[in-house]
């Protein structure tokens, strides 16, 4: 055999099997979605309880976003994916400007958003320096994917509230509510 084709068998078979662990990659990776054992209730003007797999299915947005902690550490800004908090809304009857929405996890933590909150009325800050700056169109979202990896259980997993945009940027942290499994429009 000359030298030409043993490379070329070489080639062909570093490729197959690139190819195999990207497959049994995304294999797993799509496995761990199946396994998830999580519910999020949903209360509005009806009560909807969606399974983590329901959630993914839904259509999704991407955006950029992370948050700072109150002595100031820095977390992200990642690249993020999720269901718009909105479009969970309009499943239980919609949000209205008088409405709040109360977002709640198991461990105890919860935060209220006014509905401006909800349609993206947030104070947004440089990622380098943490100054105030003016922001595009933000979105609030039910983040499941955090840099194209579903959450690990320190960052929330499996989903958290996330606030995004097309822009690089970090808001306050405590608007990123870690194992969300309960909202409620009030």
């Amino acid at each position: 055999m000359n030298r030409g084709v043993k490379v070329l068998i070489i080639l062909l078979a570093v490729a197959t099997i690139t190819l195999g662990i990207i497959a049994l990659s995304d294999t797993y990776r799509i496995g761990q979605r199946e396994e998830i054992d999580w519910n999020l209730t949903l209360l509005g003007d009806e009560e909807k309880v969606l399974t983590y797999d329901e959630i993914v299915a839904m259509p999704s947005y991407e955006g950029h976003g992370g948050f700072f902690t109150t002595v100031g550490m820095k977390n992200g800004p990642f690249r993020c994916e999720g269901v718009p908090i909105e479009d969970l809304c309009n499943l239980v009857g919609g949000i209205g400007p008088s409405d709040t929405l109360w977002v709640s996890a198991p461990d105890g933590y919860m935060m209220v958003f006014d509905y401006d909150q909800v349609m993206g009325d947030f104070t947004t800050f440089d990622p380098d320096d943490l100054r105030e700056v003016s922001h595009g169109e933000l979105s609030m979202i039910l983040m499941y994917e955090q840099d194209g990896e579903i959450l690990s259980d320190d960052d929330g997993k499996p989903i958290k509230i996330a606030i995004v945009s097309e822009d690089e940027l970090m808001t306050e942290g405590s608007y990123w509510v870690k194992w969300v499994n309960r909202i409620e429009i009030r």
